[in-house]
């Protein structure tokens, strides 16, 4: 989202737990689920690691031209020759630009993220406000996020925050043309409609959780099937 600057502090949020979670993760959990990585992330960002627990899903914009997301995560296990059911969807939430999917990692993650993610969106949240992306990102030692301006519809509607994770001093952002380092343990609405990029010159990993989150949807409704709900706070429209 456009935000009229390129970027803004929302202030401290309390990553303890999420920081001991990570401590004691072993690295499969980095790399047993490559689909965002390789079927989701456009160009610029197929370089970053993630663990995902939700997404938003354009018709229109994937360009491999699959209807459903469901198609995707099908076509993408076929090709690894994995089993598709382990990676599928559990949830699905509709919204004016598309649906939202929830998937399974999130089951694991939510005790630890939901008060995270409530301190993250405090100073956005709306009544019917939705979360349409979750993911902790990890930027190896040595790689960058070349200059880019995110494109996709959801872009222009939804703020995406960035949770620093750690203070990592060999980090640095570029947007709009203004080098920026990001404080340990904030939160960042982070203006993607600009020209962006990130070099990572440290030494350790570099994760950030991103939160998407879309304040005025003009619908939002969701699975009454649904296994798991939103996070606290965030509600679908009556």
């Amino acid at each position: 989202m456009d935000i009229g600057t390129p970027i803004k502090d929302l202030g401290p949020v309390k990553t303890e737990s999420l920081k001991q979670k990570l401590a004691s993760l072993p690295e499969e959990a980095w790399t047993a689920n490559t689909f965002r990585q390789e079927a989701l992330a456009a160009g610029a960002h197929a370089t970053a690691q993630s663990i995902l627990f939700k997404h938003e899903w354009h018709r229109r914009y994937n360009t491999l031209g699959f209807p459903h997301l469901e198609d995707l995560v099908q076509h993408w296990a076929t090709v690894r020759g994995v089993d598709a059911a382990a990676f599928m969807p559990i949830k699905r939430e509709e919204t004016d630009l598309g649906p939202v999917y929830t998937f399974p990692d999130w089951l694991e993650w939510r005790e630890v993220l939901e008060p995270i993610v409530d301190q993250t969106i405090a100073s956005l949240r709306t009544p019917h406000g939705v979360i349409t992306r979750l993911a902790l990102v990890r930027l190896q030692p040595g790689l960058r996020i070349d200059p880019h301006t995110d494109g996709q519809p959801m872009a222009e509607r939804a703020h995406r925050i960035h949770v620093a994770i750690d203070g990592n001093a060999g980090v640095r952002y570029k947007i709009g043309g203004r080098n920026i380092a990001m404080a340990a343990g904030r939160a960042y609405d982070f203006n993607n409609r600009m020209r962006h990029s990130v070099r990572h010159s440290g030494r350790k990993p570099r994760i950030n959780l991103f939160v998407d989150y879309y304040p005025n949807p003009g619908i939002s409704i969701s699975n009454p099937f649904a296994r798991v709900g939103l996070p606290t706070g965030v509600r679908a429209a009556e």
